[in-house]
């Protein structure tokens, strides 16, 4: 016990003397904030009014591009690198990006403006998932405002039928007793109207590493119950960031895919193309500059 207290005040040093103030929130870091969480649920729904926030044309067989974690500071390289992939693909439909968008106070814009499109008409959509860095210093009331809510559902049609994406906002590490009924409540009473159902968040249902405190790993009570909720309902794919790392199982029937960071600062920034068909999933795996 002494000397997990004695590793965080050493963290905690290290970060006050090595780390800039606009970077670290240390009551974000910290102090648990489920009931934040209750309230970003409800916040959420005030925006999106219960309907899909956008219902996205496709064929039978798409594909979408998916990258987490750039962790904007002020450079947008990598990202900018992914948007103009993604963008000059005629094949793909839209983009996803896992959480940790910004790693600094006031980088909300400049990551906006990064995945905004240049021509509507004519851009693939990029949509976000709501990470931990992107909650420090109060700055959900920006994410809202400048992206958009952090629980949400949108639809790929395509000739066979429409699939279902849920955005499920785990930035500290739980997802709160009001995410949880819905949850509950939404996918028994919607699964079956779509052909596949894809579960994107941030934070590995798996994690184990509670270094990070706040936005470390779930309750295990609620890791279990994800995991039969999963199952019991047929989710084909949970994509996940947070880790900066690579990783992909499948249990119970399940698949669940970490991708690696795409910030500036790494020597290996991936991201990665799923295809979707009536068959399932295929991956191609990608490193910015390759």
């Amino acid at each position: 016990m002494l000397q997990m207290v004695s590793r965080k005040i050493g963290i905690l040093g290290a970060i006050i003397l090595f780390v800039g103030c606009d970077k670290v929130d240390f009551k974000g870091f910290f102090v648990p904030t489920g009931d934040i969480v209750n309230k970003r649920f409800e916040q959420s729904f005030d925006l999106h009014g219960g309907k899909p926030i956008a219902q996205i044309e496709a064929a039978d067989s798409y594909l979408f591009y998916v990258c987490t974690d750039p962790h904007i500071g002020g450079t947008t390289n990598n990202l900018s690198s992914f948007v103009a992939d993604l963008r000059s693909d005629p094949l793909a439909s839209f983009g996803l990006v896992l959480g940790d968008c910004i790693d600094r106070l006031n980088c909300m814009p400049i990551y906006a403006e990064a995945i905004a499109p240049k021509d509507p008409e004519k851009d693939v959509p990029i949509l976000s998932v709501l990470g931990n860095h992107d909650t420090y210093f109060s700055q959900w009331d920006k994410f809202r405002e400048e992206v958009g809510p952090s629980v949400y559902w949108f639809e790929v049609t395509h000739p066979s039928g429409k699939d279902l994406f849920i955005s499920l906002d785990s930035a500290n590490g739980t997802l709160g007793s009001l995410q949880m009924e819905w949850l509950r409540g939404f996918l028994p009473q919607q699964r079956n109207t779509y052909r596949h159902c894809i579960i994107i968040t941030h934070t590995n249902i798996f994690y184990t590493d509670n270094s990070q405190v706040t936005s470390g790993n779930y309750p295990y009570d609620e890791t279990m119950a994800l995991i039969e909720l999963f199952a019991k309902n047929n989710i084909l794919l949970c994509l996940q960031g947070h880790d900066h790392h690579r990783e992909d199982l499948t249990f119970d029937g399940v698949r669940y895919t970490i991708v690696g960071t795409l910030r500036d600062e790494v020597s290996d920034p991936e991201y990665l193309c799923v295809r979707i068909s009536s068959e399932g999933t295929e991956y191609e795996w990608r490193e910015i500059g390759n």
